[in-house]
């Protein structure tokens, strides 16, 4: 963990906050109108929520920036928020007040903000699931983790205390759901995060993400380890890598690993290997949640997915939604999808949209 990340988001913050009040007041003028205060307020949250999308779902050339637009992003939605309040107060008092006391309320509104997703990114909680099938005779356990980007938003030491929770559980497997690291972590901490899983009595099960393999480093700081070093740590810290691969769990369970869809040389169903045993409950672990009709394909029971960070920055969870599966569960056919919202987030520390959390699913007989 690079420790001067919070540092390095404090200023940014501080950046973004004195760019918006620069603004202000070179508008200043132009805002006495009721109807200007409106457009103010709308075009603010409008430009907030370009941010938020840009840095989760634009473009890689938008790297450079992105820290700064996370920044911009909280700034500017607190200062909607902050504004609303300022107007409304006025026109409850039917007076207008000093520019400063706007000025303060914004601050106090964007201190909050900030302050909230800062430290909703470093608490991470388990999800406890539990799904009925005749497929299962006992009580079967699963911890499934996705999106902890190792190195980025949070400190080493609570990707210690996740791990160690995790294993807690007595789990009968841990699936790894992709994303454990991405562009910006080191080898050392690549190796540091899999050696958390080293000698453990679980088996540990891990699928690729799109970040996973650093396809992107060269935007960032440069590859920090090549993909046969990560597959080598893997396999030295006792982790199997399934890339469109079965795995039989025991007599009852069986796991699906799917190559992440950003990845050319992902099979096509009709390529994937024969299941090992076709009457077990089938868990298709797919990063990304995005082809679940065709993972149906496998005779899959559930399906489990990260990648959207449930929205990472508010409202993108309720535009996801919109457009795709986002968090949470979906019926799919006869299967069911389950999308975690991951056990961390994107780039800067903070999370504005849900909660870090793993998933703890435990498999039951039919009542």
């Amino acid at each position: 963990m690079k420790m001067n990340i919070f540092i390095e988001w404090a200023l940014l913050c501080l950046a973004a906050e004195a760019a918006v009040i620069a603004v202000h007041l070179l508008l200043r003028k132009k805002q006495n109108s009721r109807k200007a205060r409106i457009i103010t307020i709308i075009s603010e949250f409008l430009v907030s929520v370009a941010c938020a999308t840009i840095v989760l779902a634009g473009p890689v050339s938008f790297r450079p920036v992105q820290p700064f637009l996370f920044a911009l992003y909280a700034v500017l939605f607190a200062d909607a928020l902050g504004l609303t309040v300022y107007y409304l107060i006025c026109a409850i008092a039917k007076k207008e007040r000093k520019t400063v006391i706007s000025r303060v309320i914004c601050a106090v509104f964007a201190v909050a903000f900030i302050v909230y997703g800062t430290v909703n990114m470093q608490i991470v909680k388990p999800d406890y699931h539990t799904y009925y099938s005749p497929k299962i005779s006992g009580e079967t356990k699963i911890v499934f983790a996705a999106d902890i980007h190792v190195g980025g938003s949070q400190p080493f030491e609570v990707t210690e205390k996740t791990v160690k929770a995790m294993l807690s559980e007595n789990a009968d497997c841990i699936i790894l759901g992709g994303d454990i690291t991405d562009d910006y972590t080191t080898a050392e901490e690549m190796k540091n995060m899999f050696a958390l899983f080293a000698g453990s009595e679980t088996p540990v099960y891990y699928v690729y993400g799109n970040h996973d393999r650093q396809a992107h480093a060269d935007y960032a700081k440069g590859r920090q380890f090549t993909e046969e070093e990560l597959a080598e740590t893997l396999a030295a810290c006792g982790i199997t890598a399934l890339i469109d691969e079965y795995a039989a769990v025991n007599d009852e369970l069986v796991i699906l690993g799917r190559e992440d869809d950003s990845v050319s040389t992902r099979k096509d169903i009709k390529d994937l290997p024969a299941n090992p045993n076709e009457s077990a409950y089938l868990v298709v672990a797919d990063h990304q949640p995005v082809k679940a009709d065709e993972n149906l394909e496998t005779g899959m029971d559930l399906q489990l997915s990260g990648h959207t960070h449930a929205g990472q920055l508010f409202p993108l969870g309720l535009l996801y939604r919109v457009i795709g599966a986002s968090c949470g569960e979906y019926k799919t056919g006869n299967a069911l999808l389950y999308v975690s919202p991951g056990a961390c987030g994107w780039r800067m520390p903070i999370r504005t949209q849900s909660q870090c959390r793993y998933e703890v699913i435990t498999l039951m007989p039919m009542k």
